[in-house]
């Protein structure tokens, strides 16, 4: 199949630019002909080689999905049709990837579908959480105000990880400075040195012969060990992916002290935030609540909202559901949802809970690389002082015996 990039008139005498795949030029015209379009010029578009086999490992981003929703959210405010918002959007669209997905959506909406039904072809990139609420905008009439609550989720979410992520590049360069630092010493450094000290019938220390055995080790094996670490890495995060294995994983996150509250505070703001979202278009609190839990990343919290389901069908009020949860959600959580559904004023409750449990993850992530810092500097203190003791002690027995 082939890309062409086409210029034409529409039905109703818009002008309009795309793309198409198809055997043969004839073949395009006579497809877009068929739609009811009116070329005026088409040609085939160059693509390199490089950037076909990019398109291959290149992905779609989060960023990427904000960039539409914001895109279509601003178009379809103005007026303009959903079909030409999606096919403007893919215009200005530079991931090639993303670019042939909303190509094949807009392709969709010509044909008739539903957005709902063209995005659910994407699923992969799309969560259920977005397309179950485009779903719900389309058929209320509200699209616009859905996509306007889409991007607040979206956007909140994307500043969490990116301050989660930030405030672990320090902590990162650390370590892996330490690491390599450790490596070099055990390679190139310690051989020579315990080359030396074996020359002379002197008793070395627990320390030095702990130092002398792992720079052996990673002499004679470190070669071996870069492969089994990959493998270790893969099965670990194939393990983590069954449902047994995340659960025992979110377990373990859940009671490491400080990242716990960090865990807490970031799945009650999301479960607040897409909770308030879905509420606002018109969805039922049952749906809800089963479509948030999809938006959790640990799965206690999707357990806990998938669970309380078949309560709030039967009546019994949402505080009442994760009163059963303490661990999971803080008593100051459960007496403002409370609050809000006595008085009628759920889903502003949620929206300041989401606000105050954001802002409160952005602030314990600012602060986070000042509360690691003296932990970091211990663990490099320990690590220096061990190989220097180690080293240091056999020389100075050894010039004891000169």
């Amino acid at each position: 199949m082939t890309l062409f990039k086409y210029t034409a008139l529409d039905s109703k005498n818009s002008f309009v630019k795309g793309k198409i795949e198809a055997k043969s030029e004839k073949k395009a015209i006579a497809e877009l002909e068929k739609e009811g379009f009116l070329i005026v010029n088409i040609n085939q578009e160059k693509t390199s080689r490089f950037a076909k086999f990019n398109n291959i490992f290149k992905n779609v981003t989060r960023l990427d999905i904000i960039f539409f929703t914001r895109h279509l959210y601003t178009m379809m405010e103005s007026g303009i049709a959903l079909d030409q918002a999606v096919k403007i959007t893919s215009e200005q669209v530079t991931n090639l990837k993303f670019k042939e997905i909303l190509l094949d959506i807009y392709q969709r909406l010509q044909k008739g579908q539903s957005f709902y039904n063209a995005l659910s072809h994407y699923d992969k990139y799309f969560s259920s959480f977005y397309i179950n609420l485009i779903r719900v905008g389309e058929m209320s009439g509200k699209l616009d105000e859905v996509l306007s609550y889409l991007l607040d989720q979206l956007e909140s979410d994307y500043d969490l990880k990116v301050k989660a992520r930030g405030a672990m590049i320090y902590p990162s360069i650390i370590v892996s400075a330490l690491f390599i630092m450790v490596i070099f010493m055990m390679v190139f450094v310690v051989p020579k040195i315990s080359s030396i000290l074996k020359e002379y019938d002197v008793e070395l220390p627990l320390a030095t012969r702990i130092l002398i055995g792992i720079s052996d080790f990673l002499l004679n094996f470190g070669l071996l060990l870069i492969p089994v670490i990959i493998i270790l890495v893969i099965i670990f995060r194939k393990l983590k992916k069954t449902p047994k294995g995340k659960w025992r994983w979110d377990s373990l996150l859940l009671k490491i002290p400080q990242l716990n509250q960090i865990i807490i505070k970031f799945n009650l703001a999301r479960f607040a935030r897409s909770l308030n979202a879905l509420l606002m278009s018109g969805v039922s609190i049952d749906v809800a609540l089963k479509l948030s839990a999809e938006v959790s990343s640990n799965s206690h919290y999707q357990k806990s909202l998938k669970s309380g389901v078949r309560f709030i069908e039967k009546g019994i009020p949402l505080a009442e559901v994760l009163k059963g949860y303490p661990t999971l959600y803080p008593a100051i959580t459960l007496r403002m949802i409370e609050v809000g559904e006595k008085s009628g004023k759920l889903t502003q409750m949620l929206k300041k809970l989401a606000d105050f449990y954001e802002k409160s993850v952005a602030a314990t992530m600012t602060n986070l690389a000042s509360v690691i810092e003296p932990f970091l500097l211990l663990f490099v203190g320990l690590a220096v002082a061990f190989v220097a003791v180690s080293v240091l002690t056999p020389i100075w027995k050894f010039t004891e015996t000169i």
